[in-house]
């Protein structure tokens, strides 16, 4: 099946907003209402993973661990039977919502790509969609990836992460998690949380840019300044180099102090300290 919005209409905010509205039609979901245009300079795409305790809570609530139940046994079946009939009812509207926010991968149960864009009022009403049919909910912190194209080197890349993080872009239990997870969470790819990306894995006319792995979606409310926030260091970062560079001091200076140093630190697992640190860092600065 063809998306609603294809490949060359990426950045067609025009089309974008048609999709939202037709699949809003479809689901028997509201209006949309109307939001002003937050434009950055730099164009940003986001993805969200979500697992199937987040996306059935009253089955994780039944079955608190059901990886250690053997596969032959009846509790086994039992969950088996459940999560099947979960699946089976949630599956066609998340296949049926692909032709607006893309599938890539299968680390989780469900990871929604949203196409990047310039005007971040897009991913806005796209986010409003997957809350608005109860799909994410604001009572879950959900694994959030934002790619930011156009910052050139990883000293700026670092400096516009910690911004968004501190500004509630995370959780100081998100940046700790990947010290205790047998997957390594978000280190498993780079070691700081940041990842730059080539040129064949961006859209556009875009050829430089960096994915941050350390977010989290916590409430539509919190993925609206998390937006906002990237859209004015994106300006920031594009119209005052001056004004930039002493935002990235401040953030070296901040971290200086807490004995961390702009750049990307080993794998939590390898050495915790150094993120257990901005860990407490960031539940200040979001206190």
């Amino acid at each position: 099946m063809e998306r609603y919005v294809g490949d060359e209409n990426t950045f067609n905010d025009t089309a974008r907003f048609a999709a939202i509205d037709r699949i809003r039609k479809e689901l028997s979901l509201p209006d949309a209402y109307e939001q002003p245009s937050t434009i950055s300079p730099l164009s940003v795409g986001i993805e969200i993973e979500m697992t199937w305790r987040q996306a059935f809570p009253e089955l994780s609530q039944r079955f608190v661990s059901p990886a250690t139940l053997h596969k032959n046994s009846e509790a086994y079946q039992t969950f088996s039977d459940a999560y099947d009939a979960h699946d089976k009812q949630l599956r066609p509207v998340l296949e049926h919502i692909k032709n607006v926010i893309p599938r890539v991968g299968a680390d989780a149960y469900w990871e929604f790509s949203f196409l990047p864009t310039n005007n971040l009022s897009v991913t806005t009403a796209e986010l409003s969609l997957l809350y608005d049919a109860s799909i994410l909910r604001d009572d879950q912190e959900y694994s959030l990836h934002m790619t930011v194209a156009g910052i050139t080197n990883d000293r700026d890349a670092f400096a516009f992460l910690c911004g968004i993080e501190q500004a509630g872009g995370t959780s100081p239990q998100r940046i700790i998690d990947a010290a205790n997870s047998k997957k390594g969470s978000w280190a498993r790819k780079g070691k700081g949380g940041a990842l730059n990306r080539r040129p064949e894995e961006l859209m556009g006319d875009d050829i430089i840019g960096y994915e941050f792995r350390t977010l989290s979606a916590q409430s539509e409310a919190q993925m609206n300044t998390v937006l906002t926030t990237a859209a004015d260091l994106a300006h920031l970062y594009t119209a005052d180099p001056e004004a930039w560079k002493a935002y990235r001091g401040s953030i070296e200076r901040e971290l200086t102090e807490h004995g961390l140093e702009l750049k990307a630190w080993p794998r939590p697992r390898n050495d915790a300290e150094p993120w257990l640190r901005y860990s407490r860092l960031v539940e200040l600065a979001q206190a």
